[in-house]
């Protein structure tokens, strides 16, 4: 059976395949959504919901054309 959290999870993968996206379940009813673009060690992004982690990730991305390594 798929949770609500799940079924947010194949949505924002879905929609961001170039980004690592997972969510940690908090006691006692919480999620941390995390994410971070593929092959970084660890995450970059870390958001109270999935709409709050699409607008980081979003950032992110406007940031990285902004200012290219």
């Amino acid at each position: 059976m798929q949770t609500w959290a799940d079924e947010q999870l194949v949505v924002l993968r879905a929609n961001h395949p170039e980004w690592d996206v997972w969510f940690v379940p908090c006691w006692p009813n919480y999620i941390v959504w995390c994410a971070r673009p593929v092959g970084h060690a660890v995450a970059t992004i870390n958001a109270d919901s999935p709409e709050s982690l699409v607008d980081a990730i979003r950032q992110q991305e406007q940031d990285a054309l902004e200012r290219p390594e």
